[in-house]
């Protein structure tokens, strides 16, 4: 089942904060698979949540009790109990009586008890997610299918509060727990997104471009340490910037082009000398994946990374999909939504592809099985070369194993899809919603805290 606990006030920060309380009561509770309900508010009193106490139990599926003559409540469920008495500060949980951080109140002639407080005598994990305002509740052995559940009503209700529209698939060790579509692909058709919605992936086409350069140099055709005149002469600095440094940010080329043209002017520093995120390196690099096949960028990524993925919902330029299939881009303006476009195929190799949420999960798989590349290829295209950047991706190594992502942003979408190996998981996030630049980000770190 799911309930609901509606509460007061949202908190825009980061992820969860671990056992203690929020600075504003919580928008909504959820209670391992579902959202809880109460017929009270809760409300923040002194830096403490109260809630009610019969919505808590009822959640839980417990049994509710309540003694008139010495004020005493009761919650009973799976072979434990928890009784309390408002004429005191005490509670007895499983015969053993205890005093209370912060003692029960009785609101509007409700039993209002610290949510913190009592979801840890119940032993249940409290999680508050700061990016929404919520406060999760988890209990030992929450089952991995629950977990995923939890994530779609978490989505459906930020859908609900126009925080998120897009779609978002979580898979673990090799099983999907949740995937599902938020919200309107397209308003003005009525039409609802899905896991196979086509959206712009901006930034998380440089993941590609980085696997076709590693495909294309198993095969012998190029050298990441050739110079980028040995394949485009004419260009600016070329015979002093590598292959390497295109993928690895390191080039000195600046982020954009800087008079709208393809001209470059300056370098921002000489190439291998600094770090700095290009979107031009990347758009040469398709440049070359070009010439050396003799196929369009976008023909080459089809053919040989979405046809071998059988990801059938990918593609270059996403104005080129037919309406009924793709994402419309909409940027939230005074409460409204307004449509919003950009020429996507200038993007070229840094930015210009689509995909599905399902698609982006074929992908991951390709990449655990080798699939387009070998092994040893995906291993030298998501090591760290030079700071966090292996070749397209972000890389860190955190002791519970590597963890690579790809995050995008520009007009109308924002992407992101991340993976570990360790673990492993992988969850893909896709929205046809401008939001913070950080947000997808955020809300992937929220939904790994769940299925950790």
């Amino acid at each position: 089942m799911k309930y609901i606990f509606s509460l007061l006030a949202a908190v825009m920060t980061v992820t969860f904060v671990y056992g203690t309380e929020a600075d504003a009561a919580a928008r909504s509770v959820f209670v391992n698979d579902g959202i809880a309900q109460f017929d009270e508010d809760p409300v923040l009193i002194r830096g403490t949540n109260y809630i009610e106490l019969r919505g808590l139990c009822n959640a839980l599926d417990y049994q509710i009790g309540w003694q008139q003559s010495s004020k005493t409540a009761s919650c009973t469920g799976d072979g434990s109990m928890l009784t309390f008495s408002f004429n005191g500060d005490t509670y007895t949980y499983n015969g053993q009586r205890k005093r209370f951080d912060n003692p029960p109140r009785i609101i509007n002639g409700r039993s209002m008890i610290g949510l913190r407080e009592v979801s840890q005598i119940l032993n249940h994990r409290v999680h508050w997610i700061q990016l929404t305002g919520d406060v999760f509740l988890m209990r030992p052995g929450i089952t991995d299918g629950e977990k995923g559940q939890m994530i779609d009503a978490l989505l459906e209700r930020m859908t609900e509060r126009r925080q998120f529209s897009g779609a978002a698939a979580v898979k673990k060790e090799g099983d999907v727990i949740t995937a599902d579509g938020y919200g309107y692909a397209d308003r003005s058709r009525s039409i609802r997104n899905g896991t196979d919605t086509s959206f712009a992936i901006a930034s998380v086409t440089k993941g590609m471009t980085g696997m076709a350069a590693m495909k294309l140099e198993e095969e012998g055709r190029i050298d990441l340490d050739d110079r980028l005149g040995d394949y485009l002469p004419d260009v600016e600095y070329a015979e002093e910037v590598t292959l390497r440094q295109l993928l690895t940010h390191t080039s000195g080329y600046p982020w954009e082009y800087p008079n709208g043209d393809k001209t470059i002017g300056t370098l921002v520093y000489e190439p291998g000398e600094g770090q700095r995120y290009s979107n031009i390196g990347y758009q040469l690099m398709g440049d070359v994946i070009a010439k050396v096949t003799g196929m369009s960028y976008g023909d080459y990524i089809e053919e040989h990374v979405f046809e071998r993925a059988d990801m059938l919902n990918s593609g270059f330029d996403i104005n080129t999909v037919h309406p009924y299939r793709r994402a419309v881009g909409y940027r939230l303006d005074n409460g409204r939504f307004r449509t919003v476009n950009r020429d996507f195929a200038a993007r070229g190799a840094s930015g210009s592809l689509y995909a599905s949420v399902e698609d982006l999960l074929k992908f991951d798989d390709a990449i655990r099985d080798g699939t387009i590349i070998s092994d040893d290829a995906v291993e030298r295209m998501l090591q760290r070369h030079a700071g966090t950047w292996g070749y397209g991706w972000q890389v860190y190594n955190p002791s519970s194993g590597r963890v690579s992502q790809l995050v995008g942003s520009t007009t109308g979408f924002r992407s992101f899809l991340k993976r570990e190996d360790g673990q492993p998981y992988t969850v893909v996030l896709l929205s046809n919603m401008e939001l913070g630049d950080q947000y997808l980000n955020t809300l992937g770190k929220t939904i790994e805290d769940i299925i950790r």
